[in-house]
């Protein structure tokens, strides 16, 4: 039966209904990766206009890992070989001032019917060795070098490495079969390497931080970007444990110069910290502040004992600004 009209309301109060309230994240500005990025690092290591930094032996350790990294890293040296020729002068050699801009020094052409041999001294002089041969990226640029120059497909391999324990780098060149390097160090070994270079890592205040990314284009891309990012997740939690106060602020300015950043305030306790990063018109992307904001975030993690929050914002020139901080922003 169905109710009467004139049935009086209940004056029972109705309980408030509890809501459950969502709180959802701000939506981050996705910029897409500067046009012809990899163009423009090329052109700046054959037509450097200001000193370039001397070698890039932190990513070099990393794709010394595996052989599935380490023909990661040859592959994409091969193209930027094959593009520095395309770029170059007709008639010039641009394959040394390329290698000495990597970092090589008192480099030697040996050359034979049947090979090509490159040898450089040590590209600095704090080597050290980490029982691997960890030129897999200079290794394909001589050989996209040389095969766009012969017309053919050239093989590069290195033979001897200074960070093996070996006097120099030494290059072999063929048109034979390429030949795996299975040399590789373990990971303990690559962190503590990394954490002292970063330590002792020297830049030139006139350094092109556009050739800071070149090697790196790489690992910005899955899957190697996550995987990539836990390493230098460690690195950080190991440089955080090593050094002492008194350095973290340097600490923190090599970290972001190395990845073509500039650090704006810093604020470290034991119990919470601060820290802002600048990035530039190459490298404002999303995939890139994860794979940079990394190491930061370890060291952070590892003096405070705290997970900390990364928040994007872009300036007025469409640059990034990334604050990495232990405090919840509203």
């Amino acid at each position: 039966m169905k109710a009467s009209k004139n049935t009086k309301k209940s004056t029972r109060k109705r309980m408030p209904v509890k809501r459950k309230v969502i709180v959802k994240k701000p939506t981050q500005p996705q910029i897409p990766r500067a046009p012809d990025t990899e163009g423009l690092l090329v052109r700046s290591i054959i037509n450097p206009s200001r000193e370039l930094r001397d070698g890039i032996v932190i990513e070099d350790m990393i794709y010394s890992l595996t052989p599935k990294l380490a023909r990661t890293a040859y592959n994409f040296g091969y193209s930027i070989g094959i593009d520095i020729f395309a770029n170059s002068r007709k008639g010039e050699n641009t394959l040394i001032p390329v290698l000495g801009r990597l970092g090589f020094r008192n480099i030697v052409y040996q050359p034979f019917r049947d090979a090509l041999v490159i040898k450089s001294g040590s590209r600095n002089h704090n080597v050290r060795k980490v029982g691997a041969k960890i030129h897999s990226f200079e290794a394909g640029i001589i050989a996209g070098y040389l095969s766009a120059h012969s017309g053919e497909i050239i093989n590069t391999i290195e033979k001897e490495c200074i960070y093996n324990g070996d006097s120099v780098c030494r290059f072999v060149s063929n048109t034979g079969r390429a030949v795996e390097n299975n040399s590789n160090p373990s990971l303990e070994d690559v962190i503590d390497s990394i954490a002292v270079n970063i330590h002792e890592i020297k830049f030139s205040d006139r350094s092109e931080v556009a050739y800071h990314m070149l090697p790196l284009i790489p690992m910005t891309k899955q899957p190697l970007r996550s995987e990539i990012a836990k390493i230098f997740y460690l690195i950080g939690i190991e440089l955080s444990q090593r050094y002492g106060k008194d350095e973290t602020e340097a600490l923190l300015e090599n970290m972001a110069r190395y990845f073509g950043t500039s650090s704006g305030s810093v604020k470290i306790t034991p119990k919470t910290a601060e820290l802002q990063l600048t990035y530039s018109y190459h490298n404002s992307n999303s995939a890139f502040v994860e794979l940079s904001t990394a190491m930061a975030r370890g060291f952070i993690k590892g003096k405070t004992s705290k997970e900390p929050n990364v928040y994007i914002n872009v300036d007025k020139n469409k640059n990034y600004i990334v604050d990495i901080t232990t405090t919840v922003h509203k």
